[in-house]
């Protein structure tokens, strides 16, 4: 007699008993080899799966601010390009110079010494600093460094030193240092922006 037959021949509350066994003994072998092994996968894989999702929510704002980034990047590179327009190339500095000579000689001051010093290398520029002697009244000095304000191309005037002539004549002896910019023609700025257009 085979198991199947023993089983059929016995009363209803029996077969039914056998079938819960059966039905339970596939759902435990179910659940030991394929259901638990996938979710004990899958918990371990949830903390990566909510850092990616972090992640992916991070980039895309990112990406919902792209417009306004590129805005920014729009304006700084209009600054740059006013502020290189404000740098005189190197062809341009003595005629910056004579200009600075002139406005002054305009505002009615004497230079007893205008002396061009070396050039100071920086990031895309260089200054140029210039050792200034002037003989004028205080009007006439105030004058000068408006005008000097007023040029297209960036000057500074630092280091001032006030003190009245031996003679009195109304008229200061002044010292300074203007300081003058120029742009550098091989700077990495350059290489960057050879790189964007192509």
């Amino acid at each position: 007699m085979n198991v199947i037959d023993i089983i059929l021949r016995q009363k209803a509350l029996v077969k039914v008993l056998v079938l819960i066994l059966i039905l339970g003994a596939i759902l435990g072998i179910y659940w030991q080899f394929f259901y638990r092994p996938v979710l004990s996968d899958i918990r371990a894989i949830e903390p990566e799966l909510t850092q990616l999702k972090q992640e992916l929510s991070a980039k895309r704002d990112i990406v919902k601010e792209k417009p306004r980034y590129e805005a920014e990047l729009d304006e700084t590179r209009a600054k740059l390009h006013i502020a290189l327009k404000q740098l005189p190339n190197k062809s341009e500095i003595p005629t910056l110079l004579e200009n600075i000579s002139a406005l002054g000689k305009a505002s009615g001051l004497t230079f007893t010494l205008f002396k061009p010093k070396a050039e100071v290398p920086k990031n895309f520029y260089a200054e140029i600093p210039v050792d200034l002697k002037i003989e004028g009244t205080y009007k006439d000095l105030v004058l000068f460094f408006d005008k000097i304000s007023k040029m297209p191309r960036i000057v500074n005037i630092t280091n001032i030193t006030l003190s009245s002539l031996k003679k009195d004549t109304g008229k200061l002896n002044t010292s300074c240092n203007a300081i003058t910019y120029k742009f550098i023609e091989n700077s990495d700025t350059d290489t960057a922006k050879k790189g964007e257009k192509k």
